[in-house]
């Protein structure tokens, strides 16, 4: 850290030394030959072909590294590290760019009215950030970010350059990516808006409508959600699955909860971060309602184990918001008027004195800011440690109130002869036995009752009605028998009617042989005899 520090300030003192000595273009054909004769061809390439570019690259940096200026050197650095950026190969182990960006930062100083140089400099900064975010650090992504912006800002005018514009539009883009991530929903706003302000296809314009639609879904303000993404239709067609957590959220608030589990459910498998703590939140207080312990308590878990996580998130959260109110602030301060130029040159020996005074303050400042920043961060993990074991305690109450309703369940016990006449008078009972009686349905004519095929309502009434007159017979069996599944369920409940696989297979509208098949699998998992309907006779009666 300190080597440098000592390498930026030898820079600026270099460059102070030269901008008193003379006054001449940044780059030029003697001090940058690539810059004017290689470069442009590359740059070109990275917009249209970025493998291609990065070839390029590669084999030029291998023959020419060491006859390279030190402007073209640097230029190389950032053209490669852009370059793998953009073929999304770029790791932090690539060529660290602080220095190179502290190299043009100190040229800015010399020549503030080259566009080019700030140009780099911000980009320098731009995929500084970049590989601070493949490392996973979003607090120096985003300080670089800011630097990035800081300097982009500098210059109103890009006329000059086509791509500054839109590059000015990335940087945003990424700040409010950040912001969105760690729920600073107003600044994400600001830097998405500014971002739109700085797009110019319909494409980009699209996408970040999309974007503030979902900064709108995390704060639960479905209807602006849904708004925003009408708007966003105008420019590019929207995917339907970011249209499925705002419809289930006001087919929930309306109460109509059979309509909003497929929405919720489709935006808890492909929704972002913040749609499927939304949505399990909401699934885990309609399976509640109807009942449903086990979805109940899976998306439960789900919920608290993720709003944890934003507590863990806390300390870089904070970190963050303070890099955008500084930055925000710096941004509103008043603007000193410009010196006269005639006067530069007498001014520079003071303006080097004041600039090393004024590093020396910045970093003893820091270091004690750092410190502070410790503690608090010290203190806010002691907090938040303190939560998480409270939260797991809760969750623990939570998991043995579960078991102990599923224990008083599994305790209670029916009138099994009672039980048992009204599931055979009940109506669907009835009505599928009355569909085969009087029919001589044998093994080789059960294609010919093809018409007998059982509806998926009745399959379902009289799963319905054999958890009536048994209570939570489909979970108890399932879950006694775990090698069975839904469909083996069904198969038993038909079987409970003293229907033969001859019968059987004409109700599921299946081979006579599969139908056997499913009966000897369902009688091997319950190790009870050869016959169907006695083997779940049994085991009703030594459960209820």
């Amino acid at each position: 850290m300190k080597a440098s520090r000592v390498m930026v300030l030898m820079l600026l003192l270099g460059a102070a030394l030269l901008g008193c000595t003379r006054q001449e273009p940044a780059f030029t054909e003697a001090n940058a030959p690539c810059h004017f004769n290689t470069y442009p061809v590359i740059d070109s390439l990275l917009e249209t072909d970025p493998a291609k570019a990065l070839e390029s690259l590669t084999s030029l940096m291998s023959d020419a590294q060491n006859t390279l200026t030190p402007l073209d050197q640097m230029e190389m650095k950032l053209l490669l590290v852009q370059a793998k950026y953009k073929n999304r190969c770029l790791t932090e182990d690539d060529f660290d760019l602080d220095p190179v960006a502290a190299y043009y930062d100190s040229l800015v100083i010399i020549y503030p009215d080259d566009a080019d140089l700030q140009y780099f400099c911000a980009k320098a900064y731009y995929y500084k950030g970049a590989q601070w975010s493949v490392a996973n650090d979003d607090v120096a992504a985003f300080s670089h970010y800011l630097k990035a912006l800081s300097v982009m800002q500098q210059r109103e005018d890009w006329s000059a350059n086509p791509y500054a514009k839109r590059f000015t539009a990335l940087i945003y883009t990424r700040l409010s990516e950040i912001l969105y991530r760690y729920g600073l929903a107003d600044a994400a706003f600001g830097t998405c808006r500014e971002a739109a302000a700085h797009y110019e296809s319909e494409g980009d314009l699209a996408a970040m409508k999309r974007f503030e639609a979902a900064i709108y879904q995390s704060q639960k303000q479905y209807d602006k959600t849904l708004a925003c993404l009408q708007e966003a239709e105008q420019w590019a067609p929207v995917d339907e699955q970011l249209l499925q957590l705002p419809l289930g959220a006001k087919y929930f608030e309306l109460h109509q909860y059979d309509s909003a589990v497929p929405h919720l459910a489709q935006a808890f498998a492909y929704g972002d971060y913040f749609a499927r703590v939304d949505a399990a939140a909401k699934l885990a207080e309609i399976f509640r309602d109807k009942g449903m312990a086990d979805q109940e308590l899976a998306y439960t878990r789900y919920f608290v184990e993720n709003s944890l996580m934003e507590t863990r998130m806390a300390s870089k959260k904070m970190e963050i918001e303070y890099l955008y109110d500084a930055f925000h602030q710096a941004k509103m301060e008043p603007v000193a008027p410009e010196k006269d130029d005639r006067a530069l040159p007498l001014v520079l020996p003071l303006l080097l004195l004041l600039v090393i005074v004024f590093m020396a303050y910045i970093i003893v400042r820091n270091r004690k800011r750092i410190s502070h920043i410790e503690d608090k961060i010290t203190t806010i993990e002691h907090k938040h440690e303190q939560e998480t074991a409270d939260k797991d305690h809760e969750i623990e109450q939570i998991s043995q109130e579960l078991n102990d309703t599923r224990e008083q369940l599994n305790a209670q016990r029916v009138d099994f002869d009672e039980a048992w006449r009204l599931f055979s008078e009940s109506a669907i009972v009835t009505k599928i036995k009355g569909s085969v009686e009087g029919k001589d349905i044998m093994i080789k004519s059960v294609s010919v009752y093809t018409k007998l095929k059982i509806k998926e309502m009745d399959y379902i009434a009289l799963v319905r009605e054999a958890n009536h007159c048994f209570p939570d017979l489909s979970s108890r069996f399932l879950k006694d028998h775990p090698e069975l599944n839904v469909s083996d369920l069904r198969h038993a409940c038909l079987g409970m009617l003293g229907l033969n696989d001859a019968e059987i297979a004409v109700l599921e509208g299946i081979s006579y042989s599969g139908a056997n098949r499913r009966t000897n699998k369902i009688l091997s998992a319950m190790d009870r005899g050869d016959n169907l309907e006695q083997a779940l006779i049994s085991y009703l009666k030594a459960k209820f």
